[in-house]
C-alpha cells in the first residue's frame, strides 16, 4: 500500500512541476531595447500600476487596468486577445510578472514583461 502512494505522489509531483514549467515558458522577458523597436500603438500593450502612477505618464498604446482591482484578470480578458502576444509593465517589473504569472494561468498563451517597467522606459527612451 506505501508503494502505491508513495508512486502517486510522485507522479502528483512530476505533473504539477510539468504544469508549471509550461506555465512559466509562457511568460518572457522583454528588453528595453527589444520593446523600443516595437510600435507600440498596434501592440497588446497592458500596464498594470494604479491610476495615480498612469497619471503620471505611460507608454503611449498602454490600456491602464490596476493589477490590485479584484476583477483583475476579468477586465484583462475583456480588453486583450489571451491568443496574441501581451506585453505588461508596471512601475520596475515586479507586480507586472506577478499580473504575468496569473494571466498565463488563465490561458494566456504569450506575455512579455518589460525589463525594468515604466522607470527603466523612462530611461531608456
Amino acid at each position: 500500500m506505501n508503494l502505491v502512494r508513495n508512486l502517486f505522489f510522485i507522479l502528483f509531483i512530476l505533473t504539477c512541476f510539468n504544469s508549471c514549467t509550461q506555465k512559466v515558458e509562457n511568460l518572457k522577458v522583454i528588453s528595453q531595447e527589444v520593446f523600443s523597436k516595437l510600435p507600440t500603438t498596434n501592440i497588446q500593450l497592458l500596464d498594470v500600476r494604479t491610476p495615480r502612477e498612469f497619471q503620471e505618464g505611460f507608454i503611449e498604446g498602454a490600456t491602464l487596468i490596476n493589477f490590485y482591482d479584484t476583477d483583475f484578470v476579468t477586465k484583462v480578458h475583456s480588453k486583450f486577445d489571451k491568443n496574441r502576444p501581451l506585453y505588461i509593465y508596471c512601475a520596475v517589473g515586479s507586480r507586472s510578472k506577478e499580473a504575468g504569472y496569473n494571466l498565463v494561468l488563465e490561458g494566456f498563451t504569450e506575455i512579455y514583461n518589460l525589463k525594468g517597467g515604466y522607470i527603466g522606459y523612462q530611461k531608456y527612451n
